[in-house]
Formats: C-alpha cells, sequence, structure tokens
C-alpha cells in the first residue's frame, strides 16, 4: 500500500512538474502510473487527499536541504561558526530550489489554490500545513546549530524561524523571477547574518 502510494504521488509530481496544479487529476494520475482508476481511489480517497500528500513530499524535500546540511564533524563554536553553518543551510535551500523550480512553483501553486478554498474543503488546510512542515524543519535546524555552536538565541526561537523562513521563501521567489544568482547568494548572506546576530555564547 504505502509503496503503491509513493508511486502515485511521484506521478502526480510527474504531472504537475510538466504542467502545474492542473494538470493533476485523478484519471492523470492512473494514466501516468498505468493502473486503474480504482487502484488511485484505494490508496487515495479524492483528489485533494492526493494533492496534500505530493505537496507534503514536496514541502519536506525542499527543507530537508536544513538539516542535511548540518556537517557530522566539528562545527567550531561562536557567532560567526553558527553564521557560516546557517549560510551553508540557507544555500542548500537554495540551491535546490533552483534546481528543480518547477517543484517550487508547484508548492506556491498549492498555497494559492488552498488559500482560496471554502474553509470546510479539505484542501483549506493545506497551507497552514505547509507553514508548519517548514516551522518544524527551521526549529529543529536551529536548535541543532545553536547547540553545536554552544550559542543561545536571544529572541523567541518560533519568531526567529518565522521571520527566517519568511525572508528565505521571499529571496527564493523573487530569485524564480529574475534568476540572478548573485543577488540571491548575497541575500542569503545577509540573512544568515541577521540570524546569527540574534544568538549569544552561552
Amino acid at each position: 500500500m504505502e509503496d503503491r502510494r509513493a508511486q502515485l504521488i511521484n506521478c502526480a509530481l510527474a504531472l504537475a512538474d510538466r504542467g502545474g496544479m492542473s494538470a493533476v487529476t485523478v484519471r492523470g494520475v492512473a494514466e501516468e502510473a498505468k493502473v486503474s482508476l480504482g487502484v488511485v481511489h484505494y490508496c487515495f480517497d479524492d483528489k485533494e487527499q492526493l494533492v496534500a500528500a505530493m505537496i507534503e513530499k514536496v514541502v519536506a524535500e525542499q527543507l530537508e536541504a536544513l538539516l542535511g546540511s548540518v556537517p557530522t564533524g566539528n562545527l567550531g563554536t561562536g557567532r560567526e561558526a553558527l553564521r557560516e553553518w546557517i549560510q551553508e543551510a540557507l544555500i542548500a535551500v537554495w540551491r535546490r530550489a533552483s534546481e528543480f523550480p518547477n517543484r517550487w512553483l508547484l508548492m506556491l501553486e498549492s498555497m494559492l489554490f488552498s488559500l482560496r478554498q471554502p474553509t470546510e474543503s479539505a484542501s483549506a488546510g493545506q497551507a497552514e500545513m505547509q507553514n508548519e512542515i517548514a516551522e518544524k524543519y527551521g526549529h529543529a535546524y536551529l536548535r541543532e546549530i545553536g547547540d553545536r555552536c554552544e550559542m543561545r538565541w536571544d529572541v523567541s526561537e518560533r519568531v526567529l524561524v518565522r521571520s527566517a523562513l519568511q525572508t528565505l521563501f521571499g529571496t527564493v521567489q523573487w530569485w524564480l523571477v529574475d534568476r540572478d544568482d548573485d543577488a540571491a547568494l548575497a541575500s542569503l548572506a545577509q540573512i544568515a547574518g541577521w540570524i546569527a546576530a540574534s544568538a549569544t555564547p552561552r
């Protein structure tokens, strides 16, 4: 069951990569996966549930770059070490978005679609779900990197995570428009410096 669900999610993502959210239909996913409509309906109650699973995977893929950027060796301690590793993490997220821009566009499409739905719709909660996943990964990263660099955060971690992610996402979305790598990297360096300035040695 889980293997089949994963296959259908990947097929839905392939459709979305080629044609955006509007290309994702239950029939289209069945054809892409070379299975019957019944198989898709067995794994997902409806298209909204399938789309929610797609988006959860895309958000997790993007943000795993944060946790994956933490090295296994000694990071060094202090604010400068903290700044360097935060900058590396931000660059890792941006690089993944720049390599797979259609996946980032899919997240944006999904959020806009969710925000336009009536509150009783199953899709209405997708935007909130995206933010919750992003906050979870961001919080895990800041806690890990702060501990490893022997720094403590001087402001609420939740406020810091939200502000950092909002700025990071804005940088990626700006890059999607102008495709200016140097400008994106300069912005990420600025963000890293600001986040590191919000911590002091323990």
